[in-house]
């Protein structure tokens, strides 16, 4: 979406022991620990400018979007 994964890697500032991230063929990886989402720093993406060019999916809504797609694959 007009960005590259290194450039949108520059974004985050995970914190130690809570957030990972990783850049990936494309896309870039995140996770964070929920029982210290509190002390999380990935939703400080939110207000930079490169925010605009990125679309954030969970876990849960990537693999759904994945398995539509191999449905309508599959039906075609």
């Amino acid at each position: 979406m007009g960005i590259d994964s290194t450039d949108a890697m520059s974004v985050f500032d995970p914190r130690e022991g809570v957030d990972r991230v990783w850049p990936g063929d494309g896309v870039i990886y995140s996770q964070r620990l929920s029982s210290q989402r509190t002390k999380s720093r990935l939703s400080k993406i939110v207000g930079t400018p490169s925010y605009r060019s990125m679309t954030i999916r969970s876990w849960s809504t990537t693999t759904k979007l994945l398995e539509l797609l191999d449905n309508a694959a599959s039906s075609s």
